[in-house]
């Protein structure tokens, strides 16, 4: 047995990882996943393993003791509750791992089957997922969406914490899509709710606050970003910040003063650069490849800007690899579009327009409407060389 009821690190967690395949093994399953996993390793909504040990590898192996067939067929010893759960859980541990494709199918059929059981607090929750799942898969009309599905069941629930939530979700869907003036207004909404419920707390936090940081650096508002992120990242003191949230705000902060340094031609990046290499880091830690390459093209940009081509290719690459892996479309034509910049840069200007016409062809496609005005632009100043 662990020396403690409640381990700290994913050593000290061993035996508990032990008795889990053990348990489900001499078909104890319920058992295991009440006593062990949820009360010892995921600590019901701390969910202590993904959010504050960043262990999603080792979750999804624990989760993979529970199915007769990953990631299709729960265990038939398991409630149909229950199967919901873990089959949103390994959605969920998937997506984050960069396994998209696989994630989809676990995550339909959780939320499906949570919102036949009338269980409208973790449907909405599944579609909430759902909708960034599709983002990043680039099928943006399926990401809205699910956003509005997710309010939906968010209503039904009753619940005040996720009827704020999944209004930012809509409004970070209806922004990738350029819906800009539609999505500050939900998230003025959502912070507004939030306001009502924890009136301590100024702006939208952890990936609410994120979504919303990113349509203000959007429209140019590094200053406010800046101040938002910073009050947030006081939030971790309390000690209930997850590692992903705590890596995003600074992106967010290093993205806004690396804006400030363009913008007012100061041309210090070493702030920005500090930020941004922390955020890449802690979403190392946090094994969230679905949002790494978030930080690797910031960074990349940062580089852009001071004539490291060299390093600015090699954060382009490594976000490459990881979109191509897990058929991440959304981050590809942001690949595509940065690299026609940075050969833009280098003086390049025919493979400039090759990943430019790629990017504009994906965006397109994807329906991807606020990096339309990007490409014109681009288009032009290819035209002006």
């Amino acid at each position: 047995l662990p020396a403690k009821e409640l381990p700290d690190t994913l050593e000290e967690m061993e035996p508990l990882f032990a008795a889990v395949a053990h348990g489900c093994l001499g078909r104890r399953c319920l058992e295991v996943l009440e006593d062990v996993y949820s009360k010892r390793i995921v600590r019901g909504e701390m969910l202590f393993i993904q959010n504050k040990l960043g262990a999603l590898s080792a979750n999804l192996e624990l989760l993979s003791n529970f199915f007769e067939v990953p990631w299709i067929k729960p265990s038939s010893d398991l409630t149909d509750e229950d199967k919901a759960w873990i089959l949103s859980s390994a959605g969920f541990s998937l997506r984050a791992l960069g396994r998209l494709r696989e994630a989809a199918q676990p995550m339909q059929v959780g939320m499906h089957s949570r919102a036949n059981q009338e269980n409208w607090r973790n449907a909405s929750i599944d579609a909430n997922n759902l909708s960034e799942l599709q983002m990043t898969l680039g099928e943006v009309k399926q990401a809205v969406d699910y956003a509005e599905q997710s309010i939906d069941f968010a209503e039904r629930s009753g619940e005040v914490f996720l009827q704020e939530s999944t209004r930012s979700v809509l409004a970070a869907a209806l922004h990738q899509a350029g819906a800009i003036v539609e999505a500050e207004k939900l998230f003025r909404e959502s912070e507004a709710m939030q306001k009502r419920r924890v009136p301590e707390y100024s702006y939208l936090f952890s990936l609410r606050g994120f979504r919303f940081c990113d349509l203000l650096l959007h429209n140019g508002k590094f200053r406010e970003v800046q101040e938002r992120a910073r009050e947030t990242l006081n939030n971790e003191k309390e000690g209930w910040y997850s590692l992903l949230s705590i890596a995003l705000d600074k992106l967010s902060l290093g993205r806004a003063i690396m804006l400030q340094a363009q913008i007012e031609g100061t041309r210090d990046f070493s702030h920005a650069l500090n930020y941004l290499h922390q955020a890449i880091q802690d979403l190392r830690q946090a094994e969230r490849q679905d949002y790494l390459p978030r930080g690797l093209f910031a960074r990349a940009v940062l580089y852009r800007s001071q004539n490291e081509f060299a390093l600015a290719w090699a954060d382009l690459e490594e976000a490459r690899e990881i979109a191509e892996r897990g058929e991440m479309k959304f981050y590809l034509a942001d690949y595509h579009l940065e690299a026609s910049k940075l050969q833009m840069a280098s003086g390049k200007k025919e493979k400039a327009k090759e990943h430019l016409e790629k990017a504009a062809q994906m965006i397109a496609e994807m329906g991807y409407g606020r990096r339309k005005p990007e490409v014109e632009e681009l288009r032009q100043q290819l035209q002006s060389i």
